[in-house]
């Protein structure tokens, strides 16, 4: 009896589970063909080291004074192995070591254990630095920065010095040295500015998101030195080198600069009889002497050809330029020369050529200077030198154009806002 009862319990046990295992012996019922198909259940989330992207973070840093490469990209983060990687890959296109103050870096940092994914320097407004993770080591490309371009229009009387008054205007400091560039032959800043001359300059500038990042060329500019109007326009043709011209088309370029260096006052002028300070007798002054700060470049007064470099008596050091049609400059009393400066070397106006010093019979740092024509001595002031070349006729037309449209900003009432 036991066994007839514990053999009916397996059975009853086999047929319940056997019943929940086997398939149910139902006919299928499909959906009308109306119906929408049941919607796929929703997958599971997936947690953070599952088959989804790495997580990135983005550190930016904007290098000071005093920083060094290795030491922020450690605090970024940067793995030492991964800062030698990206030094090398970068090398092709600029040394990471030497970084510039004011410039950002910027590293997208993935998750671990890939490390850097890509690291972004800016090398200058208009170039940027990327370098991605690639094959073991770091990619590295130049990357354009696009500005976009305004047009700024600025004017203001001179009640001090043009360089204060118009940093006063909101002009930046380089515009400024500019304008007084393109003038250099016509108005000596040092010296012939008065109160209630009158700047009016026109100018590019770039910017990256709304901010200014530099300043570009200026267009067009006005003087108006002691009642006298100047007038320049910048103007290049096509494969040409550009220049600034007059409304007329004739070049502001002079064949001599009227002084060859930014000077404090004349301490003397060009006369045939001079007290001398050092050998207290009545000489003639076949010069002008500069007075400015020891150091202070001093620039070729046109082109030619550099036929004296060493010390030349009483003018101590000094350089002795050839240039056409039998004139000759004289820069005396240098502390330098200019970097190459050599007998038979070739310079072009403007190029530094020594720099103010004492040497020679002198009584403190100032630059005699001397114009000579076939070995004569003459006065600066008086001499008779003509332009350079003035524009060419086939881009009369196309200048013209210019100048009307200059002209819209220079006459133009002053509204405190840039145009474009």
């Amino acid at each position: 009896m036991k066994k007839i009862g514990l053999g009916l319990t397996l059975l009853s046990l086999l047929l319940y589970f056997g019943a929940r295992w086997l398939p149910e012996n139902q006919p299928t019922v499909l959906p009308p063909a109306t119906e929408e198909p049941p919607a796929a259940s929703a997958p599971e989330a997936a947690s953070p080291s599952s088959f989804l992207e790495p997580k990135r973070m983005v550190k930016e840093h904007t290098f000071k004074t005093g920083d060094s490469l290795f030491g922020v990209l450690s605090v970024l983060g940067v793995s030492h192995g991964e800062m030698l990687h990206i030094v090398q890959a970068a090398k092709k296109f600029y040394d990471l070591r030497k970084i510039i103050p004011g410039q950002k870096i910027q590293v997208i940092l993935e998750e671990a254990p890939l490390g850097v994914g890509m690291l972004v320097y800016q090398i200058d407004p208009f170039r940027a630095l990327k370098l991605e993770r690639a094959d073991g080591g770091f990619h590295a490309i130049e990357e354009k920065i696009t500005l976009d371009r305004d047009v700024v229009n600025r004017r203001g009387v001179i009640t001090d010095t043009l360089f204060d008054s118009a940093r006063r205007a909101g002009v930046p400091p380089e515009v400024v040295l500019d304008l007084s560039d393109i003038f250099a032959w016509d108005v000596d800043f040092s010296t012939e500015i008065q109160e209630g001359d009158e700047f009016h300059i026109v100018y590019e500038v770039f910017k990256k998101a709304g901010e200014i990042v530099r300043t570009g060329r200026v267009l067009a500019a006005e003087i108006v030195n002691q009642g006298n109007a100047y007038r320049a326009y910048y103007f290049s043709q096509a494969g040409e080198k550009g220049d600034y011209f007059d409304e007329k088309g004739s070049s502001l370029k002079k064949a001599f600069l009227k002084s060859p260096l930014r000077y404090r006052y004349i301490s003397s002028g060009f006369t045939t009889r001079r007290f001398h300070p050092v050998l207290k007798i009545n000489r003639p002054h076949l010069g002008i002497d500069f007075a400015a700060p020891y150091g202070t470049p001093v620039m070729a007064a046109s082109g030619g050809t550099v036929t004296f470099v060493g010390w030349n008596g009483g003018h101590g050091k000094a350089v002795i330029i050839q240039h056409r049609n039998g004139y000759s400059t004289l820069y005396g009393h240098l502390s330098a020369y200019g970097d190459g400066m050599r007998v038979g070397k070739r310079v072009d106006q403007g190029d530094v050529v020594g720099r103010v010093g004492s040497t020679g019979l002198s009584t403190g740092p100032h630059l005699h200077y001397t114009l000579m024509k076939n070995g004569k001595p003459i006065d600066p002031k008086n001499a008779d030198v003509v332009r350079g070349d003035p524009l060419p006729k086939a881009g009369q037309a196309q200048f013209t154009e210019r100048v009307e449209e200059m002209n819209r900003y220079l006459d133009a009432e002053q509204k405190g806002e840039d145009r474009t």
